[in-house]
């Protein structure tokens, strides 16, 4: 359960980093992977403090990760379509 609330906590963080990547549109990309770092900090930290493991917490990390930036590739391409 400790990891299931870590990955919607994850996945609400990755939502938040594509508004905020949404909203500075016309930054540089160098301020973009900046943010995204933090981002990534934020996500790993808070699930360390959930689930208590590094090993975890990096796996837990990693799959929120990809499932949402899955998704986004996925409905990206879905708008394109209509």
């Amino acid at each position: 359960m400790k990891s299931y609330l870590a990955f919607l906590i994850q996945m609400v963080l990755w939502s938040v980093f594509t508004i905020a990547e949404w909203i500075s549109n016309k930054d540089h990309l160098e301020y973009k992977w900046i943010m995204f770092v933090v981002f990534f900090y934020l996500a790993f930290i808070a699930a360390k403090k959930i689930v208590q493991s590094k090993k975890l917490t990096f796996l837990i990390t990693s799959f929120s990760l990809m499932c949402f930036f899955t998704f986004k590739i996925v409905f990206e391409n879905l708008m394109e379509i209509f």
